[in-house]
């Protein structure tokens, strides 16, 4: 079987336009190959309904207007970027909305979800006003996200800004940049952030 060709689902999380984070992405991807296909989404332009914790409620509906849209975007994606500020330790309220909708399509049977991503990779592109290990709580959610979808972890392009193109000053980000999609920093997620056990690993969140 022909191997598919590589497609990234860049997704804009930060309710400003061209802050300092979509600015770092935009210079990685352009480290990328031109044979590579890449879709830009922000993600504020296409609302979700508020979400709503039907696990032992009955059925999730089946997904309409934006929510199939970005499901649609993410399926057909090779490699998912998340691309953030840094708020509150933490992902912008968007970025985590569209991944608690992970939740509901892993309980649509027929989307048959986890089995669709466990061969994609999963990346992080993140500004924050101060160091590297400001992003840790943060990149412990999307390893471990990635790690129960059998996903691989491409890793975390970090950079530092605050005000507005305060990036643009980060010499160090920017050079890392151009060479940060060529190549995944891991294959493998057990010796990084293993779970407490199989019962746990066993556990839809």
């Amino acid at each position: 079987m022909k191997p598919q060709a590589r497609r990234f689902l860049f997704l804009l999380s930060s309710t400003r336009r061209l802050g300092n984070s979509e600015q770092l992405a935009y210079c990685a991807a352009h480290g990328l190959p031109p044979t590579i296909e890449q879709h830009w989404v922000h993600l504020q332009d296409y609302p979700l309904p508020h979400f709503v914790d039907m696990r032992h409620n009955g059925a999730y509906p089946a997904p309409t207007g934006n929510v199939q849209l970005l499901l649609d975007a993410t399926l057909a994606a090779t490699d998912i970027v998340l691309i953030a500020p840094l708020y509150m330790f933490s992902l912008p309220v968007h970025a985590k909305h569209y991944l608690d909708y992970w939740s509901a399509w892993l309980r649509i049977p027929a989307l048959n979800f986890r089995e669709q991503m466990q061969a994609k990779t999963l990346w992080a592109v993140v500004v924050s006003s101060g160091s590297r290990a400001e992003t840790q709580p943060l990149e412990a959610t999307l390893l471990l996200t990635a790690q129960f979808m059998h996903m691989q972890w491409g890793g975390l392009l970090h950079g530092i800004g605050s005000r507005p193109n305060d990036i643009q000053l980060d010499t160090l980000a920017l050079r890392e940049a151009k060479t940060f999609f060529l190549a995944p920093k891991a294959t493998s997620l057990a010796a990084a952030l293993p779970l407490p056990g199989e019962a746990q690993a066993a556990r839809l969140p």
